[in-house]
């Protein structure tokens, strides 16, 4: 038996996302994938059993490379934290636009099975506890986690686009003014 590729596996997920970009989850082919990661069709599923189990691959890799590089507590000053978190979120919309799409469009689809959502939670647990240490410290609203975490997801999950469309140069003060009413949002 062949030993597997992992330049191969990283091609075939990076079309999978580019072809999910383009055709959505609904149009997605195997054969499809196969041609953009320039493989044979039978490569891509000696990688991945099947299109269930390459868009669950794919969709848990795309959330722990985003939670990674957006959720990120230091441990420093609150507001510095949560102004880092507010930031970095809108800078990897503006700079991932295909791994945005593939996220929202895999979100509440059949395709992610419940060890990759339970894998996901657990992602977004600097965030949870970077709001429960703001609370502790009297600086954010005495307010359900899960709401403030709702409003601050929503919030700049709705701004972002706006900030990719700017040019490079205006993006630095968009953020900031985001951060800044999100911050004046739930300050206590």
């Amino acid at each position: 038996m062949r030993r597997k590729d992992d330049t191969k596996a990283r091609d075939i997920l990076r079309a999978t996302l580019e072809e999910v970009r383009l055709v959505g989850l609904a149009g997605l082919s195997m054969e499809a994938v196969a041609r953009r990661a320039g493989v044979a069709t039978g490569t891509v599923y000696v990688y991945f059993k099947s299109k269930d189990a390459l868009l669950d691959q794919l969709y848990l890799e795309t959330k722990q490379k985003f939670t990674a590089l957006v959720f990120q507590d230091d441990g420093g000053p609150l507001r510095g934290a949560f102004t880092r978190i507010v930031t970095a979120y809108l800078d990897y919309v503006a700079e991932n636009s295909s791994e945005i799409v593939f996220m929202g469009q895999m979100a509440n689809s059949p395709y992610v099975t419940e060890a990759t959502r339970a894998a996901v939670a657990l992602g977004v647990r600097p965030v949870m506890a970077l709001l429960e240490r703001g609370k502790a410290e009297q600086l954010l609203k005495a307010i359900d986690t899960g709401w403030m975490a709702a409003f601050l997801y929503e919030t700049v999950k709705a701004m972002a686009p706006l900030g990719a469309r700017l040019p490079p140069g205006e993006r630095g003060h968009f953020r900031e003014t985001v951060a800044g009413l999100c911050w004046d949002a739930l300050k206590a």
